[in-house]
């Protein structure tokens, strides 16, 4: 299958690379409108692969099968829309699009094209959530109570969008994949412009049909943290993907309540702690691009809908559009009474 990528500059290079490294695509071109990153990926790869300034001619070429986007979130509605009306599958970085209407106006065109469209939400390819994921199905965690996740690091401000739409959309994608597309019937978010016109930091919490979500999303924190704490009446998970070892470790822990009487009184009631063992099982270390990617060849290669297709990211944008409202409305006034 021949795949070309179009943009080249901070997660295009991670792409290429994946590609070039599965047996399911190759790797037939490279464009970028900037000549000095072209020059890199020259460097890199040299007469392996065919290098364009000009998407246009990526388009117009009958040999390219499916096109990965790897550029700004601003431009990706254009390009895409452009991908789909040359009949081409489309493998797309995350966010999906700046909104939910040019993503269900994608859906469609893809739709009757009968085109495959693939959002990398990276994380769901993840073994470590594939895991957790089974654990659930399988009942291990009991019942979810809730899910805390920290996405934070030092830098890398965007200019266009902020750090919820560029950070936090990685865990609604795990959140939405746990929960079979459940989706929340509450929001609150909050959040701060300290650099630039987009906030820097937010805060998201969400309310799901029996667990609470909480996401804090930051671009200037000192430390950088890629934390999900998963608890459930069973047991408990945190998954921190900065450890080089021990990434998921699984907690036999949660809380009792019991009585002991047939007519209790209050003091009657006992609420414990159930402390169990810790287990840190081994899981294969995979490389989640080239999952994210060899599925997409998959579903091309056999028609069927991605995992991370239009429907998820529709889902997502739905939740980060709500949330840009609760940002930008002036939300509940408080003041400290005077004594």
């Amino acid at each position: 299958m021949n795949i070309a990528l179009i943009g080249y500059g901070y997660w295009g290079p991670n792409i290429a690379k994946n590609i070039v490294a599965s047996s399911k695509m190759n790797l037939y071109a490279i464009c970028d409108h900037n000549p000095v990153r072209l020059i890199k990926a020259q460097a890199t790869y040299l007469g392996q692969t065919k290098y364009t300034l000009d998407y246009g001619e990526l388009l117009e070429n009958p040999e390219i099968d499916c096109i990965a986007v790897a550029v700004e979130t601003e431009a990706h509605y254009r390009i895409a829309k452009d991908i789909l009306f040359a009949n081409k599958d489309l493998f797309i970085e995350k966010p999906f699009t700046d909104s939910v209407e040019q993503a269900t106006e994608l859906a469609s065109i893809a739709r009757e094209r009968n085109l495959a469209i693939h959002i990398d939400h990276i994380m769901i390819y993840n073994q470590i959530i594939k895991k957790t994921k089974q654990m659930i199905d399988k009942g291990e965690l009991g019942e979810l109570i809730y899910i805390d996740s920290s996405r934070m690091n030092l830098g890398k401000i965007k200019p266009d969008v902020n750090a919820m739409w560029d950070l936090a959309v990685h865990d609604l994608a795990v959140i939405d994949y746990l929960g079979n597309g459940q989706e929340p019937y509450q929001l609150t978010a909050m959040g701060e412009k300290c650099y630039g016109e987009q906030e820097t930091l937010t805060y998201l919490t969400l309310k799901y049909n029996g667990f609470i979500a909480h996401l804090k999303s930051s671009w200037i924190s000192p430390l950088k943290e890629r934390r999900m704490i998963i608890a459930g009446t069973k047991k408990m998970i945190v998954f921190d993907d900065m450890k080089t070892v021990e990434k998921l470790m699984i907690y036999d822990n949660g809380i009792e309540v019991t009585s002991y009487q047939e007519n209790p009184e209050y003091e009657d009631y006992a609420i414990k702690v159930r402390t169990g063992d810790l287990f840190v099982p081994f899981i294969p270390e995979e490389d989640a691009l080239k999952n994210s990617l060899e599925h997409f060849a998959g579903c091309v290669a056999d028609r069927a809908n991605s995992i991370s297709g239009p429907e998820q990211a529709i889902r997502i944008l739905k939740i980060l559009e709500n949330a840009d409202k609760c940002l930008h409305s002036e939300g509940l006034k408080y003041r400290n009474a005077k004594l």
